[in-house]
């Protein structure tokens, strides 16, 4: 495939590096921010096609800050990650998608 962008916005490196590498395959770009500030920085500067969000950031809930990344690009279609039981929540706030911690990658390969 490898087309269109992708940011991942987890602060744990190693997570951010697990799903890097499993889908990036599929992307021409693919970049990382480690909290939400830094999320919102970089989907402004790229307009990603997919978000990869953590929930629990150390400047914040990314449930919060769905409807945040859904305003800055159109299209891009938001992958909530979290290790609590909030996918009602995720998905009324906009999520797409909504995977639960520890991530299955083949779950992730298939709404990404």
């Amino acid at each position: 495939h490898d087309t269109g962008s992708l940011l991942i916005i987890d602060d744990e490196p190693d997570v951010c590096l697990l799903l890097k590498r499993a889908l990036s395959p599929r992307y021409a770009q693919i970049d990382c921010a480690y909290s939400l500030a830094e999320g919102m920085e970089k989907a402004a500067l790229m307009g990603p096609d997919v978000i990869v969000l953590d929930n629990n950031l150390p400047d914040g809930f990314g449930i919060n800050e769905i409807h945040t990344f859904k305003n800055t690009a159109k299209a891009t279609k938001v992958v909530m990650l979290s290790a609590m039981d909030v996918q009602t929540d995720a998905l009324a706030a906009g999520a797409d998608y909504f995977l639960e911690k520890p991530v299955s990658l083949k779950r992730l390969r298939s709404v990404t």
